[in-house]
């Protein structure tokens, strides 16, 4: 079965990143400490540079622009479904 853009790219990035992402699961469990947030904040630099690399050229054409928002939304959804603490409020 082929491979869609966007678990390509979440690929490619878990790959080069693997240290963040290692890190971002064990410091998971203290979502309220320091390294968390600071682990997280990495990540979540790092999924929204991806996010842009994987949209920005369907955003860029009038024909594809809505499949922008689709393909942005299958790439959150992969990505929380491996990493659900990533975008977990640390506030409080």
């Amino acid at each position: 079965m082929a491979t869609t853009k966007y678990e390509k790219q979440y690929q490619e990035m878990i790959e080069r990143y693997k240290e963040v992402f290692e890190d971002l699961k064990k410091y998971s469990k203290k979502p309220k400490s320091e390294e968390f947030r600071e682990v997280q904040f990495k990540a979540m630099r790092i999924v929204r540079r991806n996010e842009d690399a994987l949209c920005s050229k369907t955003e860029n054409n009038r024909r594809f622009s809505s499949f922008s928002t689709s393909l942005s939304d299958k790439f959150w959804e992969k990505i929380r479904s491996e990493y659900p603490e990533i975008d977990l409020s640390t506030e409080d």
